[in-house]
C-alpha cells in the first residue's frame, strides 16, 4: 500500500522531491518504492525526466490503486475509532482550502464519533481574537513568521510579497491603487507600513475578506496586492516596485491556549498537524 502511495504521490507532484515532502519520506526512499512496485508487476509505471509522469500502465495501476488506498484507509479510520468524547471548537483561517480542510475534518469525525466539533471561518485576525476571548479552543491562523510560539505547530513558511493583474502596470506619478482583506488581516500593518516606508502615494481601492474576491480583483488589473506564495495565480505578476516595499514572511500555525479538555484538544491538534504539516527535505 506504500508503495502504492508513493507512486501516486510522485504522479501527483511530477517529481521525487515535492512527493518525497509530501510524505515526509527522503527522495532515495520514495525512488526505491517506485522501483520496487515496477519490479514486483514487471512493468515500467513512469517516464523518468524533468518531469515525472505516469506511463499507460502506470495510469491503469493507478486506476486501482486509488480505490484501494481510499479503501485501506477508510478500513484503519474505522478500526482506530476513539470512545474519547467531548465538544472542541475550532477557529480557521480561509487559506486552508475548503475541500482541504473538510477532508481532514471528516477523518477526524470517523475517527472520533463521539466528539462534537465545531468550525468556524474567518480572516486570521478575527480567528486569533477568538482564540484570545475562549470563544474557540483551537486555531488554524496566519502569523507573521517572527510572532511564531514555541508551542505554535508550524503548518508552513512563505514569504508575502506584492503582485498584480499580469497584463497592468501602474504609473509610478499617479496613486497607486491597493486591493485588501481589510482590518482582520493580520499583517495589515506592516503591509501598510511597508508602503509608508517607501513613500509611495497609495489608497485602498477594495475591502474583501474572501480570498477568492481577492485574487479576482488583483487578477482584473483593480490594484497591486500582498499576497503570500500560494495564493499567487497565473494571471498575476510581481509588482517591479515590490523589492522597494519589503514585506515579512507568513507562517501558517495551529495555536492552542490552555485550558479545555486537554485529551480532546490534543487529537484534534495531532489529526490537523499529521494531515497539514508540510515536512520539506
Amino acid at each position: 500500500m506504500e508503495s502504492l502511495r508513493a507512486l501516486k504521490a510522485v504522479v501527483d507532484t511530477g517529481t521525487f522531491t515535492e512527493a518525497a515532502a509530501r510524505l515526509g519520506m527522503t527522495q532515495s526512499a520514495v525512488s526505491w518504492k517506485i522501483k520496487r512496485l515496477e519490479e514486483r508487476v514487471g512493468l515500467e509505471l513512469v517516464k523518468r525526466g524533468s518531469e515525472i509522469e505516469a506511463t499507460p500502465d502506470g495510469r491503469d495501476l493507478l486506476m486501482y490503486g486509488e480505490r484501494m488506498l481510499e479503501a485501506h484507509d477508510d478500513a484503519v479510520e474505522h478500526l482506530s475509532r476513539s470512545d474519547l468524547a467531548g465538544v472542541v471548537r475550532l477557529g480557521t483561517n480561509e487559506d486552508l482550502r475548503g475541500g482541504e480542510l473538510a477532508d481532514v475534518l471528516a477523518r477526524f469525525g470517523r475517527m472520533y464519533p463521539q466528539i462534537h466539533l465545531d468550525v468556524r471561518v474567518q480572516l486570521s485576525g478575527a480567528v486569533g481574537e477568538w482564540l484570545e476571548d475562549g470563544e474557540v479552543d483551537l486555531a488554524v491562523v496566519q502569523i507573521e513568521a517572527d510572532n511564531v510560539r514555541p508551542d505554535d505547530v508550524v503548518l508552513w513558511t512563505e514569504p508575502l510579497t506584492w503582485v498584480h493583474g499580469f497584463e497592468v502596470r501602474f504609473d509610478p506619478s499617479e496613486v497607486t491603487p491597493v486591493v485588501s482583506f481589510g482590518p482582520g488581516l493580520v499583517y495589515l500593518d506592516a503591509a501598510e507600513e511597508s508602503l509608508r516606508r517607501g513613500g509611495l502615494r497609495w489608497r485602498t481601492i477594495l475591502e474583501c475578506p474572501m480570498l477568492s474576491g481577492v485574487q479576482a480583483a488583483v487578477e482584473a488589473g483593480l490594484g497591486i496586492c500582498a499576497l503570500n506564495t500560494r495564493n499567487i495565480t497565473s494571471s498575476m505578476a510581481i509588482w517591479d516596485r515590490a523589492a522597494d516595499h519589503p514585506l515579512p514572511h507568513l507562517s501558517e500555525v495551529i495555536r492552542t491556549l490552555p485550558g479545555g479538555d486537554a485529551e480532546v484538544l490534543a487529537a484534534l491538534r495531532e489529526t490537523l498537524t499529521n494531515a497539514l504539516v508540510e515536512k520539506r527535505t
